[in-house]
């Protein structure tokens, strides 16, 4: 297994993100891969046997050419019925430093762009075109209700993402809820 920093390194690459959005469907080789990408296969062979050995892509099969056994690659396993990633149990364990570090990396996003549009220079009109947002929310529930609260969240994302407008601007919802730390016994 590779150091966290060299995973980190690799995982931090937007041409990770690419790969495992462009097989996330569908099992494809290198060639493939490269293909979609307007990339040389020569640069994808590094990367993908290191998210193969981080087990965020698969072999999902191989076919024998001639001589040669081409593999097939996936990151299926990664991503729900509605194509939204997962990275949970074994997996996650497995890779948590990983993780973690793109969780910060994806918050440091938001933050920076939102930093940005509360700059003290920035005219009200501006503001009324902010570009993130931030909101938090306290609320008692019940374990069940706190699971089924996050699923209508995504529900609610996944549908206005399917909605017919004309006009659209993707953003990004990074939706971490937690319980409360609990008071500590006396």
């Amino acid at each position: 297994m590779s150091s966290n920093f060299e995973l980190m390194k690799l995982l931090f690459d937007p041409k990770m993100e690419s790969i495992l959005q462009t097989i996330k469907t569908k099992g494809k080789t290198v060639k493939e891969i490269a293909e979609e990408l307007n990339e040389k296969p020569s640069r994808l062979y590094y990367p993908i046997q290191k998210l193969v050995s981080t087990g965020l892509i698969q072999i999902s099969e191989e076919k024998k050419k001639g001589n040669l056994i081409e593999k097939y690659y996936t990151s299926r396993h990664l991503f729900d019925d509605e194509e939204v990633m997962h990275v949970e149990g074994d997996l996650a364990i497995r890779n948590s430093d990983f993780l973690l570090s793109m969780i910060l990396l994806s918050l440091n996003k938001g933050i920076t762009m939102l930093r940005r549009d509360l700059d003290v220079e920035s005219t009200p009109q501006e503001l009324e075109k902010s570009r993130a947002m931030y909101t938090e929310y306290d609320a008692s529930l019940t374990p069940s209700e706190w699971r089924q609260v996050n699923e209508e969240i995504r529900r609610i994302i996944r549908d206005r993402d399917n909605a017919n407008n004309q006009e659209k601007t993707e953003y990004t919802f990074s939706i971490l809820s937690y319980e409360k730390e609990s008071k500590p016994a006396e």
